[in-house]
This record gives structure tokens, sequence and C-alpha cells, in this order.
């Protein structure tokens, strides 16, 4: 068990090559990054963090190194990657670096195969050693520099128990009969593509805390401000809560205040540009009828069919007791049925779904596709048993 708190801070050229000398020998390693998400609107990684052999390797890709070094060490066949939550920093690191990837294992999704009442790293930790990680260094400004030791410190122990855990994990998922399908889902997280906040044309106003409680012409004006508000948070880089916080906004659409308190709050500049945002709505009131669908061109056929998928994706979740995350989206049941496949390797080219999950859910899935009987096709799936 690593409990090694002490860390090796990597920045400069000779230590990172004696880094990757050392890594291209390992057998496991463990990996995680830590960014700028929190603070800025276009995310980067400021650290990258590696376990091996009980020592604790923060690599600063902040101090000019050269991080393409790491790239044979990720796309190694003979060296076992451990992440927690993979696809967040496979992601990740691929938009920063041009990264590939081999070999992965993923204790966050193994977590939720094994059923386990939270999937924290915070919980695994002290589910497995019962010690109780630091959350103070959580939402840290990881961009700055120099970093203080506390900081380094709470970076280290993220990778730190992450190889005793998986060795455990592995062992229950045999004894469950699941090995296969983790190892499956994780040679498809190995081909993660990032898609950041900024590729998306639009704001999320349907999920701006408490929006029901809005009347339809301040459910405009929230749409309106939220709208400023990331245009503002692209020029800055930064993060939209940090430009004006959902707090704030509810405060001036609720309580309706003018434009003098609303100066007053934000700034003469911010808070005239607000008040006239208010003053003059972009479009029509926003009814709840008004909330995106999955598609706003869809059509009533494809709504049907659409439920008909949930249906059948809902059999699953409550046959296996699996998280509904570990199941098709709406956007990717869509897909299907716009281009329904016709059987497993078309179904397969979709690139939605691991090799188990085409072999265990796609002949029930095709069968939903097209309106067919498909319940005995999934009898033999293995339920999920929640651990206590």
């Amino acid at each position: 068990m690593q409990t090694n708190s002490k860390y090796i801070l990597v920045d400069n050229k000779k230590a990172m090559e004696l880094v990757v000398v050392n890594l291209s020998g390992a057998k496991c390693i463990s990996v995680d990054t830590e960014s700028s998400g929190y603070f800025t609107y276009y995310s980067r990684i400021c650290l990258v963090q590696i376990t091996l052999n009980g020592k604790n390797y923060i690599i600063d890709p902040m101090a000019s190194l050269d991080m393409t070094l790491l790239d044979p060490i990720f796309n190694s066949e003979k060296i076992l990657k451990i992440f927690h939550s993979a696809p967040d920093d496979v992601k990740a690191l691929k938009r920063d670096f041009s990264y590939n990837f081999k070999n992965i294992v993923d204790t966050m999704y193994s977590s939720k195969l094994l059923g386990m009442e939270h999937n924290s790293l915070n919980y695994l930790v002290e589910y497995y050693h019962s010690i109780k990680l630091s959350k103070t260094e959580q939402k840290s400004n990881w961009e700055k520099r120099p970093l203080d030791k506390h900081q380094l410190q709470y970076a280290a122990l993220d990778t730190a128990y992450l190889e005793s855990i998986w060795e455990k994990m592995k062992e229950e998922l045999h004894g469950a009969g699941l090995l296969e399908e983790a190892l499956s889902e994780f040679q498809k997280m190995t081909e993660e593509v990032y898609k950041g906040r900024e590729a998306s044309g639009d704001v999320a106003w349907h999920k701006f805390p408490n929006i029901l409680k809005f009347t339809s012409e301040q459910r405009r004006s929230v749409y309106d401000i939220l709208i400023f508000r990331e245009e503002k948070a692209k020029k800055l880089n930064k993060a939209p809560f940090r430009v004006l916080n959902n707090e704030t906004i509810s405060k001036i659409i609720m309580e309706n205040l003018g434009e003098e308190e609303i100066i007053k709050l934000l700034g003469k500049k911010d808070g005239s540009q607000i008040s006239e945002i208010i003053k003059n709505p972009s479009g029509v009131p926003l009814a709840k009828t008004d909330f995106p669908k999955v598609d706003n061109s869809m059509t009533t056929q494809e709504e049907g069919k659409l439920r008909h998928l949930h249906k059948w994706r809902d059999k699953i979740i409550k046959k296996r007791g699996v998280d509904h995350s570990m199941i098709l989206s709406n956007k990717q049941l869509l897909a299907l049925i716009r281009n329904p496949p016709n059987n497993l390797e078309e179904l397969s080219n979709f690139h939605f779904l691991s090799g188990w999950k085409i072999q265990n859910y796609g002949s029930s899935l095709l069968k939903a596709i097209k309106s067919e009987p498909y319940d005995e096709l999934i009898e033999n799936l293995i339920p999920i048993k929640k651990k206590k």
C-alpha cells in the first residue's frame, strides 16, 4: 500500500528525462491531472501526477517541459495506467498534448460496476484504507506559480492509493464475473475525444438553479444574462461563475432590481449592460414547453421511437441495477433511430458501446430499434449487487 505523501516535483528538462526513463520500465503506474477549469473558461492541464513504486512524481507542464516524452508511456501496451475517472483525464491529456492511450483501467467506473454507495476517490480511499483525504485543495488555483507544499501534497495523494485500490477492485470484479465487462469498457475509454463547453453554441439555461420557479419573462432574462456571461467569460478566459455567479443572477431577476441597484451590485459597466439586457429581451418569454429537446428538429415519429428506446434502457437499468450514465444517452439513441443499424457490426461502427456491451446489449437493442420483442435477450444479464 502506498501511503507516501512526499513528492518529486518535475519542473526541468533533466528531471523530466529521468522520470521518463523510470516510467519506461514500469509495469504499472497511477495517473491523475490537475486543471485550471475552476478558474478559467478554457481549461488546461496544470499538473500531471504519476505514482510508480511508491514514488509520487508531479510533472509541471507550465515549466516548458517536453511533454511529448510521455506519449510512449501512455501508448504502451506493457504499462498499465490506473486512473480515477479516466474519461476526464484521457480527454484533457489528448486535448493538451495529443497523447494516445492503451492499457488503462478506471477505479471510478469499477466502483459503479461493483455497486458501491459512492464513487469519489475520497470515498474509495476511506473504504479500502480507512483513511480520510483532505479536501482543502479541491478548488485550488493550479495555474499559480509557485505552488505551495499543501497543493503539491494534495496532488501527490490523488495517485498514491490508486494501485492498491485497483488490486482489490480487480479481485472483486473477477469474483463477481464483471472483470471482462470492465476491461472492455476501459478499452473504449482510450478512444475518448475532448469536446469542451466552447464547442457548444448555446447555454444550458434550462439547467439554471430553480428555473421552474421563474416566470416565462424571467426565464428569458435569465437566458439573456447567461449569454452575456458566457461571452464575457470567453473574452476574459474566466470560469463563467467567476464573471457573474448564479446567486447574483437570481437576486437581480427575482427581486426585480432597478438599474441603480444593479450598478451598485455589479459596477457601472456590467450593471448598465445587464439592466439594458433585462429592458430589451432578445426574444419571447420562455415557457416550460421551450425547454430544449434532445434535438429541436425531432419529428413526432422520432419522439415515439425514442420513448420506446427509453423503455429498453430502463429495463437494462432495472435488470442490472447499473447507473444510468453507463447506458446510451438520448443523443446516441436518437442517432440510432435516424440511421438504424441492421446488425451488430453496423451497431459497433457507431462507437457508442464497448465490445462487451455490443455482445450483451446489442441484439436486444437492434430489436428495440425495430420495435420487436427483446425481453428474453436480457434475461441472463448479470445484476450489480449493491455494497453495504
